[in-house]
């Protein structure tokens, strides 16, 4: 029950330096800010914030602490090389007038710009750094890459750009680790091990869900934990509504079965390893998520090379996207080491098999679920084999049953808010 007296509710401060793009991670961000709306008195500090996020935080109308102009963040390879948007960051958050006496927490978002705010925190506050996966441009190469796996640049190259960029966001981490009441989460198991590989903040995978850190006698951590992230199952409501049939049909798509994956089209999402995995099958391939007219003429082109037809989707309404993935064959991902992976998940909600990259996230999402397969990512038999069993009726349906039922009981909002 949402408490009377604003006195009385906790008082929360939540730091995301941008809210430039509008991924999952942006948006789960918004919904927890409205389930927190009535419980908790929220102030949102943010460089950067579009009318877009902020229309998603509704009803929820957090006190936003931003700068007075627009917040320009600095690009190009010489930014890069200096790490010059950190350093802007920082500066640009020591102009802001924050109330920090306000606060009883501080919770930290993961984003560019955003561990910069830590040198201004109080040290009395406590501080929680939700850090779903470390930055992956600083410390993998997955992002420079383009979508069919070349390097944009020499490898080398690339470490050598970010090399400022990494010490700062290790020296940044190192301070947080060093204050009394901070903690590190992850959003999944697998992003609690990534935490230890990065930072050597020690990890035990098999704790639970929002599990508290050990502490030393000044109350630092020292090891990491993870805190699932919600999924909003009303925007996946087990049977079709008449706003979803209705979209779907406005929506172009292969006259015969198809798999659908989403996400944008490039390397990290693994679109053309999937584009690879139906040669030789009945299936097309539905991309949904985004991509450049380019990048999506290309994946088409080598698609009719191979002789897989390739349907990449407009920006879709949530309720043509649920559609879209209703009548797939079913849901598939190649993407590499995910840190959660919301899509298994998506596609259990609608009782669509889930056949995914046994890596990252998606093992610990799908492991036990008794939903889908899960598949190695050379294993061109075990794709084979993975793409007909999803045909088998009963398999699809004792899937489905399953899949429905893992997303009832482990991730519901209020569990894993």
């Amino acid at each position: 029950m949402a408490l009377e007296e604003n006195e009385a509710r906790p008082r929360l401060l939540i730091v995301r330096g941008s809210f430039a793009t509008m991924g999952g991670a942006e948006r789960e961000l918004l919904q927890l800010i409205r389930m927190a709306h009535g419980r908790w008195d929220v102030h949102l500090a943010t460089l950067d914030i579009s009318p877009e996020a902020v229309a998603l935080m509704l009803p929820a109308t957090p006190v936003l602490v931003q700068p007075s102009t627009p917040f320009i963040w600095p690009e190009g390879a010489l930014a890069e090389m200096t790490a010059a948007a950190s350093k802007a960051a920082q500066k640009a958050w020591a102009t802001l007038d924050i109330p920090w006496d306000h606060f009883d927490v501080v919770h930290l978002s993961v984003c560019r710009g955003t561990l910069e705010i830590l040198p201004f925190i109080p040290p009395h506050l406590p501080v929680n750094y939700h850090c779903l996966e470390p930055p992956r441009w600083l410390y993998e190469d997955v992002l420079h890459r383009h979508p069919n796996g070349q390097p944009k640049r020499p490898l080398w190259l690339t470490n050598l750009v970010f090399t400022r960029q990494r010490r700062r966001d290790q020296r940044f981490v190192r301070a947080l680790l060093n204050r009394p009441k901070s903690a590190m989460f992850g959003n999944s198991p697998w992003s609690q091990i990534l935490l230890e590989r990065t930072y050597g903040l020690s990890s035990d995978p098999t704790t639970t869900n929002g599990h508290p850190p050990r502490r030393d006698e000044q109350g630092r951590p020292l090891e990491g934990s993870h805190v699932l992230p919600t999924v909003d199952l009303s925007n996946w409501p087990a049977e079709a509504t008449a706003e979803e049939e209705t979209e779907r049909g406005n929506v172009t798509l292969p006259k015969g079965p198809y798999v659908v994956t989403i996400g944008t089209i490039s390397h990290v999402k693994g679109t053309y390893d999937t584009l690879r995995s139906l040669v030789s099958t009945p299936y097309a391939l539905v991309q949904a998520g985004g991509g450049s007219a380019e990048e999506k003429a290309a994946l088409v082109a080598e698609g009719k090379r191979l002789g897989v037809d390739v349907f990449c989707m407009p920006r879709l309404s949530q309720a043509a996207l649920v559609g879209v993935v209703r009548g797939a064959h079913a849901m598939v991902s190649h993407a590499h080491h995910e840190p959660f992976g919301f899509t298994p998940l998506e596609a259990m909600a609608v009782g669509v098999p889930p056949i995914m990259v046994d890596e990252g996230g998606f093992h610990y999402t799908m492991t036990g679920s008794g939903a889908g397969i899960l598949v190695q990512r050379d294993d061109r038999e075990g794709w084979l084999a993975a793409y007909e069993a999803a045909g088998d009726r009963e398999t699809r349906a004792a899937w489905a049953s399953a899949g429905r039922k893992t997303r009832r009981e482990q991730l519901s909002s209020g569990e894993s808010a």
